[in-house]
This record gives structure tokens, C-alpha cells and sequence, in this order.
């Protein structure tokens, strides 16, 4: 009896184990099928959003750059805030998708040899009227001669996050960007002599949607994606990593820290 009784219970639980078994299998084949929605969402998102954004922003600037005829002053200021307004929900959308992409393991990456001085020479074009705004000075310390096997878009997004971050929180002074061969890695810093950010507040600076709070806070756009993306792309794209240095009320420094098999 005891003999018939352990097959039986061995019989129930093979049951029970087969019959969960099949309901993770149904799970998993319920998640896949979703994240492949998620997929084909944001590749229609990506096009249907981009696609006015783009044109929107192109007019504006032709219009901004008198290519459609003379504006008035008012008319310029008010073309100028849509103008970046529209920029700036074009990026928001970007890094949404790009960090869709990495979680899905769907981001493309395109190594080729990269001119550095060239990718940090356009990081710094890019944000030169907003530095400009707040009469900051971008110093620029550069190895010369430095050729990486990368990518370029991907390389010239993070040093732009950086440079941006750097702006946006800094009121007055200098933001200094330094590129240079470190023993077995390359090493890209950004050090500014803004606010600066609390020793408690650090670990949270690379989780998404998070804007810590700060003086500057209310006078800044930002979705608290910039670094979250930043980090992401250097661990998954670069097999790197990225610090912080920080003392609040005297600046930072955010260094990306890749590694040498990504140098020629």
C-alpha cells in the first residue's frame, strides 16, 4: 500500500509539474508575442513621431535662418522656442527608442575607425550656443592623433549627454572636456564647476526618470533619460564604464572609461 500510495503522489506532482510547466511555456510564448508588439510599436512611433518632428524643425529653421523672407524680432524669439522645443521632444523620443532597443538586445552598432578629435570637436559644436547663452567656456583637452575602432553615433551621443548635462547645470564658469590613453583604456571626462551634485544623491543619478532635486531644477528641461542612456550604451555598446566625481556647490566629473581593444 505504502508502494501504491508513493506512486500515486509521484503520479500528482509529475501532473502538477507538467501542467506548470505548460502554463510557463503559454507565459513565455504570451511574452514573447508582447515584446514583439513592443517592437513593432516603437518602429511605428519611431516613424510616425519623427517624421512631422523633422519637418516641423526643418521649416522653423529655414524660416529662422530668413530663407522664407525677413520675420519680425517677436515673431523670431516665438519661431525660436518652437524651434527648440521641438528639438528637445525629438531627443526625448530618440532616447525613449534607443533605450527600448538596448533592452530588447535590438540596438545596431557600426564599428568603424573614428577620427576622435573630430567626434569631440562636434560634441562640442553641438552645445556651443546653449554654453554660449550662459557665457561658459568649453576648454577641450585632447591626446592628438587618437584613432578609435567604434561607433561614431553612439560615441558622439554619450560625449554630447555628458557636455549637455554639463550646461544645463552649470551657471557660470568653465566646462573642461579631456580625452587621453590611460594605461589599458581610453578615458573621455567631462568636469564642470557647476552645482555639483550630494554624495547621497549619486547612486541615483543613472536610474531613468529621475531629476534630483536642485537649484536649477525648475529652470531646466530634461526627462532624466540623458544619463540612463549614457550608461547603457557604454556597458552594452562599449563594454565600459562610466564615474562620477562630485562635490556639491563645486562641480563634477562624469569620465567614460572604455577599454584599450577599442583603440588603434
Amino acid at each position: 500500500k505504502y508502494r501504491e500510495h508513493l506512486e500515486e503522489l509521484v503520479e500528482e506532482q509529475t501532473s502538477q509539474l507538467e501542467e506548470k510547466t505548460a502554463e510557463l511555456e503559454h507565459a513565455n510564448i504570451r511574452l514573447q508575442e508582447l515584446d514583439r508588439l513592443k517592437s513593432m510599436f516603437i518602429a511605428s512611433m519611431s516613424h510616425e513621431l519623427r517624421t512631422p518632428l523633422n519637418s516641423i524643425i526643418g521649416f522653423t529653421g529655414m524660416i529662422l535662418q530668413g530663407l522664407s523672407g525677413e520675420v519680425s524680432k517677436e515673431a523670431n524669439e516665438e519661431l525660436r522656442i518652437v524651434y527648440d522645443s521641438a528639438k528637445h521632444l525629438l531627443s526625448l523620443i530618440n532616447d525613449v527608442i534607443d533605450i527600448s532597443k538596448i533592452e530588447a538586445g535590438q540596438l545596431e552598432a557600426y564599428f568603424e575607425e573614428v577620427d576622435l578629435d573630430e567626434v569631440l570637436r562636434d560634441a562640442v559644436t553641438a552645445v556651443s550656443r546653449d554654453a554660449d547663452k550662459k557665457n561658459l567656456e568649453i576648454r577641450t583637452v585632447i591626446q592628438g592623433g587618437l584613432s578609435v575602432t567604434s561607433d561614431r553615433k553612439r560615441l558622439l551621443q554619450c560625449v554630447m549627454n555628458l557636455l549637455e548635462n554639463a550646461v544645463k547645470f552649470t551657471e557660470a564658469g568653465t566646462i573642461e572636456l579631456i580625452a587621453a590613453k590611460e594605461a589599458d583604456t581610453l578615458r573621455i571626462s567631462v568636469s564642470d564647476t557647476g552645482i555639483g551634485i550630494r554624495e547621497e544623491d549619486i547612486p541615483k543619478l543613472f536610474a531613468p526618470f529621475i531629476r534630483l532635486d536642485s537649484p536649477l531644477k525648475k529652470r531646466t528641461l530634461g526627462t532624466g533619460l540623458g544619463l540612463h542612456l549614457t550608461k547603457k550604451i557604454i556597458k552594452n555598446v562599449f563594454h565600459g564604464n562610466i564615474m562620477v566625481e562630485s562635490q556639491y556647490g563645486m562641480g563634477s566629473t562624469f569620465t567614460l572609461i572604455i577599454p584599450l581593444d577599442a583603440v588603434v
